[in-house]
């Protein structure tokens, strides 16, 4: 892979965001490139094993398409996903853990699948790839040094997206950021995901169905017809085992930062993926306390697959078969826009004229402070402005991910993988606008973003309300 040293659009960071964003851009036509860390694609899905995917639907209606369906709809196509699947609860209006729907996907199909899509859109990838510093100028970003183990270079670009989660591009380049909540400061725990391989579980859905009262949630997603043989023909999604959690870690056998174990059953027969480790107070932009954290979660890991082994129905047989390289980081710095996305936007279901996007996952905040969380379901999907990608101050930079402009509470809906995906987009179009015509960010038409972005199949605002 070859690249040039002047671009139309730089996309930083290769997660979900940055990915849809990159796609996105390349199909516009302009010259992109995708710089990227890791050795792979997909962030969070992949470095961090976040899976699966939350919802893009708000009860039953898809609000979220576009690059996040082209992705799902090639993974179906090598294996990689069953695609999306409702959740039914027993309680109506109540889609704890889940959002209602999820798309469960394999890790390694989708570096794969990443990589072909981002490549088939024209994108330049640059893999193992760092940025060093960033160069800017009267608000406008005009380099960026990257290195890799053999180079150093200076890339120019006219429009640069920080895919990066954190914001350090946005950020080096003078953007104003908040951390954590108002009261204390404190962003939500960091967690490592893992696997484990050949669980009996028929057994373990049996043991689940027969003892609901031991549970905080519990659903059993629909699967499709016609997936093949060796897929799974059922699932679980599932929380609580409290009472064996307490008793665990008053006796000292059980090390775990949660009061309850969540594990979702995979579409591979005999895997299932845990989140249930956590750990509070790490400021993820520390790479001494992230060191720290991997260390304390991994101590998780293995005192929970041990615990599990145990003491879970179906689990005698077990092993741990994979664990997350990354920790999962849920958030750290949220730079501010022209607006900044709130709680009450969020929960009400708030339209916006200049809404870009759609956010459906109910408001989900792990607890900085203690082992609980806090779920609050949604009146309705909101729509994400597109002033939440445009940093303050900055006139060639956007937005999106985990970074956005949003406070704690509204974060904690619009951060998950298939939200970001659907900025990443917008940012891409947007950005691809802004070069090919020459205009800054913020000048670009609204009116024409949505259209181009509705020509890419995305739903952004009014789409719904007309559909309906």
């Amino acid at each position: 892979m070859t690249f040039e040293k002047n671009y139309d659009v730089a996309v930083i960071g290769g997660g979900p965001a940055g990915v849809a964003a990159a796609i996105a851009a390349g199909r516009m036509g302009v010259k992109t490139v995708l710089i990227e860390p890791n050795p792979f694609l997909g962030g969070a899905g992949t470095a961090s094993m976040v899976g699966p995917w939350m919802t893009n639907y708000h009860q039953d209606t898809q609000v979220i398409r576009g690059v996040f369906q082209d992705i799902v709809d090639e993974l179906v196509k090598h294996e990689g996903s069953t695609g999306t699947l409702k959740c039914p609860y027993d309680e109506p209006g109540n889609t704890q853990g889940t959002g209602g729907h999820i798309t469960p996907f394999d890790g390694e199909i989708l570096k794969y699948v990443l990589n072909k899509m981002v490549i088939e859109a024209g994108v330049d990838l640059l893999l193992n790839t760092y940025v060093d510093t960033v160069t800017s100028n009267n608000g406008k970003i005009e380099s960026v040094s990257i290195k890799t183990k053999s180079s150093r270079s200076t890339l120019e670009a006219k429009v640069f997206i920080d895919c990066t989660g954190d914001g350090d591009i946005a950020v080096q380049a003078g953007a104003e950021f908040e951390f954590g909540r108002k009261q204390d400061g404190l962003s939500q725990p960091v967690t490592t995901m893992f696997r484990m391989s050949y669980v009996d579980i028929d057994r373990f859905i049996e043991y689940t169905d027969k003892n609901r009262n031991e549970f905080v949630w519990l659903t059993y997603p629909v699967l499709p017809d016609n997936l093949p043989d060796y897929f799974a023909d059922k699932m679980v999604a599932v929380t609580g085992f409290n009472d064996l959690v307490a008793k665990g870690q008053q006796s000292g056998e059980l090390n775990l930062g949660r009061e309850r174990i969540t594990i979702f059953s995979d579409f591979k027969k005999g895997d299932v993926l845990f989140n249930a480790t956590r750990l509070n107070k790490v400021n993820a932009l520390n790479n001494n306390e992230l060191i720290q954290a991997s260390l304390d979660l991994k101590e998780q890991v293995m005192s929970l697959t041990k615990f599990a082994r145990k003491y879970l129905p179906g689990f005698e047989k077990a092993v741990l078969s994979g664990a997350s390289s990354h920790v999962g980081v849920r958030e750290t710095r949220r730079i501010i826009g022209d607006y900044v996305l709130t709680q009450e936007d969020v929960l009400r279901g708030r339209k916006f004229d200049d809404g870009i996007a759609k956010g459906c996952f109910p408001v989900d905040i792990h607890s900085p402070t203690d082992k609980k969380n806090v779920w609050v379901e949604l009146d309705d999907a909101y729509d994400i402005p597109y002033r939440c990608l445009l940093p303050v101050g900055l006139e060639n930079t956007l937005i999106a991910g985990r970074c956005i402009s949003a406070t704690h509470e509204a974060l904690a809906s619009a951060r998950v993988q298939s939200h970001s995906m659907a900025q990443g987009q917008a940012a891409g179009v947007a950005a691809a606008l802004s070069a090919q015509q020459g205009v800054t960010t913020r000048e670009v038409s609204v009116r024409e973003l949505q259209s181009y972005l509705r020509q890419q199949d995305a739903i952004v605002a009014g789409d719904l309300e007309v559909s309906r």
